[in-house]
């Protein structure tokens, strides 16, 4: 099988090859796993859109190889996913661990007044 020069190719061409092969991907045996992957590449902080159709969510995520993948989310799911939203948006914030060999934080007495 022979790859064409992508790096010749235009954005427009190569937007019409992840089309293509997106779509010839989903028709083929064996299909996409329904496992998540153990290590996977994703873009940070997307861009996203979401709207109803129906009793549907249309969920809309900007990747920025693949461009925007859309999915129809149902009522069921859908609720599923805003329980898991929500528990994790009000979780606190994992405190960064501190460098390798930094100095232990200094001993402080405490008190002062609060006024």
């Amino acid at each position: 099988m022979s790859i064409p020069d992508l790096k010749q190719m235009s954005t427009a061409d190569l937007d019409a090859l992840l089309a293509a092969v997106s779509l010839e991907r989903a028709k083929r045996e064996p299909p996409v796993a329904m496992e998540q992957p153990q290590k996977m590449e994703a873009a940070f902080d997307p861009k996203w859109y979401v709207s109803l159709t129906g009793a549907n969510t249309i969920l809309q995520l900007r990747h920025p190889g693949f461009g925007w993948v859309g999915y129809v989310i149902p009522p069921p799911s859908r609720a599923a996913l805003a329980t898991f939203l929500l528990q994790h948006s009000l979780m606190p914030p994992t405190p960064a661990a501190p460098p390798p060999n930094a100095p232990p934080p200094a001993a402080s007495s405490g008190g002062g007044t609060v006024h």
